[in-house]
């Protein structure tokens, strides 16, 4: 049987597939070493529709709470996960993407971006991607997300086997990448924030606290009382709530018999409440998002700070004497920003 690397180069018959193994025909007609343009043209298309990467983070995000399940098993650690859900990340990761960027599906691989077919492939490591021999010679879309550290990454290689591990490979004969082929990685972001994972950064007597709470109520409310002046995504409050109205429960929580005779606030994506984070200099909150503050009376003309009930208020010390805080009014809920 031929070694993989003899196919890296060799060109099937023309308006023929080769089987399993073979590289695509483009890679197949490249000269080695030479400029990859369709490389280049798939680099280009991914960042002309994501600049900034916003829209890639937030599928890597939404990807790994998806498989989490929190709102229904309250768990936010990767390390929970089963093995088989571990396995199915990829799969979600690449079906997340493909929806969020409408993409075609490949001729032979997952996507067809730019008029070239592109495979999908993601890992909790740098480097622990796992090429499998279908995928020799052809575009690949790499994808890192860790939420240990909140940081993620995705780049284009082209799988070459010279850079692959030797030997047999795993049950489904896919072989992973040598050090040098992560050096030959045309990266689109690199290390870039993650949208962090809130539960799982808290200090670990925090996050008991929260969830040991016996009611959803109690535990959203804990949730905004311990955790302020940061942004708490929705899935956040789904978690804690493990109920299907959480958004509810945050709503809930700053009212006066609640977090309200407390002095704090609970701010989600509303013009009034919007406006009053911008005031007391709090991270704002977007859609599905929502910042929690103990404040207190203003003298007037106090920088940041905002008027309510006919006085001003600021963010309070955490020393000084609780003021019940002013009532949230009813506003205008803000659209998504595009």
């Amino acid at each position: 049987m031929p070694d993989e690397d003899d196919y890296l180069f060799e060109l099937p018959p023309t308006g023929a597939r080769g089987p399993a193994g073979r590289p695509s025909t483009e890679a197949a007609a490249r000269t080695p070493g030479a400029p990859d343009s369709a490389l280049e043209e798939v680099f280009a298309w991914l960042l002309d529709q994501d600049p900034g990467g916003a829209r890639f983070s937030a599928v890597l995000r939404d990807s790994l709470d998806q498989v989490l399940d929190g709102p229904r098993t309250m768990r936010f650690r990767y390390a929970e996960l089963r093995k088989t859900e571990k396995t199915h990340m990829g799969t979600v990761v690449e079906i997340n993407l493909g929806k969020e960027f409408d993409l075609a599906d490949g001729i032979e691989m997952d996507y067809r971006i730019a008029g070239h077919d592109v495979d999908c492939k993601y890992s909790m490591s740098i480097g622990g991607w796992e090429l499998p021999l279908e995928s020799l010679g052809h575009l690949v879309l790499l994808t890192w997300a860790d939420d240990d550290v909140s940081r993620w990454s995705a780049g284009l290689w082209r799988v070459d086997p010279r850079h692959l591990g030797r030997g047999a490979g795993n049950r489904d004969r896919k072989k992973k990448m040598l050090r040098s082929g992560q050096e030959q990685i045309r990266w689109l972001w690199r290390d870039a924030q993650l949208p962090e994972n809130l539960l799982l950064h808290l200090p670990q007597a925090t996050a008991s606290a929260i969830l040991r709470a016996p009611s959803g109520q109690q535990r959203v409310d804990e949730l905004f009382r311990r955790v302020q002046r940061r942004i708490i995504r929705r899935d956040v409050v789904l978690t804690v709530a493990q109920q299907k109205d959480g958004p509810r429960r945050a709503r809930t929580a700053r009212e006066q018999a609640h977090l309200g005779r407390e002095g704090i606030l609970v701010l989600g994506h509303y013009e009034w409440d919007v406006a009053t984070a911008e005031a007391l200099g709090l991270p704002v909150p977007r859609s599905g998002e929502w910042v929690s503050a103990r404040v207190a009376p203003a003298d007037p003309g106090a920088p940041s700070s905002f008027e309510a009930d006919g006085i001003g208020w600021r963010l309070a010390e955490p020393e000084e004497p609780v003021h019940p805080a002013p009532k949230v009014p009813r506003s205008r809920p803000l659209a998504d920003p595009d």
